[in-house]
């Protein structure tokens, strides 16, 4: 009687545990039939690099070709060892004559360590003042000192309408040395990650009149130039984006674009679990009824962190798997939102595998998915892009798994059904891509060969299943075959 009684728990057990699995599966889907599920053409959003005061010129960026640099801190207002270091600066108090002047030599020493390697340039950063901006119309330094923060000066213009004056000779440089046809390609940014005392000390009103005065200063000598700022996330201490596009609306003041910073803890779940990022952070700014829809919202600054130095300025990466599933993440976030462009510190090595499939998905066509089933790990964040490419007449599938727990070692079970206009039983080809978090690689499968699925009379669907590990990512390249390969 016991034997019998064993056998039908074990049966029970077996049984109990097969649904288990088969409700701990997360199934994606995408209708690739239908026009209303395309988002956009997907472009690369991982070309952009910053660079402090390259006067040295600047390092590529790893294998990118097309990579363009974002130039940080060109004007001056720099501090050396805690002290103001005016040999950089491009406006100067001559303490002889007791006049300002301008100085370019450094300024165009940056512009041509970027143009001259044939490089482009995406942003010009005119955010720290010069230190000759803390002294009055008579050369009298306010406050009688140099006041030195963490990156410099941060202080405002002591003469608003000198440092305009003087946005219209930095832009009238440039265009006269490389021409407007050439620096109408490049944004302006005015300030950097305002917000952050470091970075400026005045008020939020203080430097909404700045962006008023700077920009109209720019636009004064390059009508169309392209002209934003940058400040921190949406739900960070010193917030003012929001406000920011709040204001410029009911002012009637123009901006192109509008940079936030983002920095996560990787192991936080308020900062890695993209929903509640997005609507937190970005949504509050881009989405409200007062957003400028001709603009765009880049993210100005980045990286992925492990700890954060005492002082804020200095930071550690978080692992390289970990770099690289999030990044699927983060893009995925982006498409979905029609965000733009991450200016990356350094050359982006640290997710290199993810950076490199995404490349090759630049020019597709972004379709909406559906995420359906239960997962095995509540803690762990989970999502699919679906995107066609109607050149080579192929559809990717890239999936990737995250967790917030950085010691997390589970496996997820995941269905992709992907559904396209061909009929039932058409041979297809695919491979996968997978991410190998050892060696920081991805490895492809040979190609395969499928067939399609019934749905109704001109439409069928290819589906696979697979497990994903934590903090890695897969990727499904579907191919539909000729006529006369249908046949082999």
């Amino acid at each position: 009687m016991n034997k019998k009684r064993n056998f039908f728990l074990k049966i029970l057990l077996f049984w109990f545990s097969f649904l288990g699995t088969i409700q701990a599966q997360i199934i994606f889907k995408a209708d690739f039939t239908e026009n209303r599920h395309t988002k956009q053409v997907m472009p690369y959003h991982l070309n952009v690099y910053n660079r402090i005061t390259p006067v040295n010129g600047v390092n590529s960026a790893g294998d990118n070709k097309n990579a363009k640099f974002c130039i940080v801190r060109p004007l001056g207002g720099i501090a050396k060892k805690g002290i103001a270091d005016i040999t950089k600066d491009s406006y100067k108090w001559d303490a002889k004559s007791k006049k300002f002047y301008t100085d370019f030599t450094l300024l165009k020493k940056q512009v041509d360590g970027i143009l001259d390697k044939g490089l482009e340039i995406h942003q010009i950063v005119l955010d720290n003042p010069s230190w000759a901006f803390q002294r009055n119309s008579k050369g009298k330094l306010v406050g009688d000192s140099l006041k030195v923060s963490t990156y410099g000066n941060a202080e405002p213009p002591a003469d608003n309408k000198a440092w305009a004056n003087y946005l219209k000779e930095v832009i009238k440089f440039i265009v006269s040395t490389y021409g407007s046809e050439k620096i109408g390609e490049i944004q302006f940014n005015i300030g950097r990650e305002i917000g952050t005392p470091s970075h400026w000390s005045g008020t939020k009103e203080q430097f909404f009149e700045f962006y008023k005065i700077s920009s109209k200063a720019i636009h004064k000598v390059l009508p169309k130039a392209k002209v934003g700022t940058h400040f921190l996330w949406g739900s960070s201490k010193n917030a003012w984006g929001t406000d920011f596009v709040k204001w410029a609306n009911a002012n009637n003041v123009h901006y192109d674009f509008v940079g936030v910073s983002f920095y996560p803890f990787y192991q936080r779940s308020e900062r890695t679990d993209f929903d509640k990022v997005y609507n937190k952070d970005f949504a509050v700014i881009k989405d409200i009824p007062e957003w400028n829809k001709n603009a765009k919202l880049e993210m100005h600054e980045y990286s992925l962190i492990k700890s954060l130095s005492k002082a804020g300025n200095s930071f550690k990466k978080a692992p390289e798997a970990h770099q690289n599933s999030f990044m699927i993440g983060l893009m995925k976030m982006f498409y979905q939102n029609n965000m733009q462009n991450i200016f990356q510190w350094g050359d982006g090595s640290s997710y290199l595998p993810a950076s490199n499939l995404l490349l090759t998905m630049q020019g597709n066509t972004y379709f909406e998915s559906k995420k359906e089933g239960k997962q095995q790990e509540g803690n762990n964040y989970i999502d699919a892009i679906f995107t066609k490419d109607a050149v080579k007449n192929k559809y990717n599938v890239l999936v990737y798994n995250y967790s917030a727990n950085p010691d997390a070692n589970n496996m997820e079970t995941i269905k992709i059904k992907a559904l396209i206009n061909i009929k039932k039983g058409t041979k297809v080809k695919y491979r996968i891509a997978k991410y190998n978090k050892i060696k920081n690689n991805v490895v492809w499968s040979n190609w395969i060969e499928t067939y399609t699925l019934k749905e109704d009379e001109d439409k069928s669907s290819v589906v696979f299943s697979n497990k994903l590990p934590v903090f890695s990512f897969l990727k499904y390249e579907v191919v539909l075959l000729t006529e006369s390969k249908q046949k082999l």
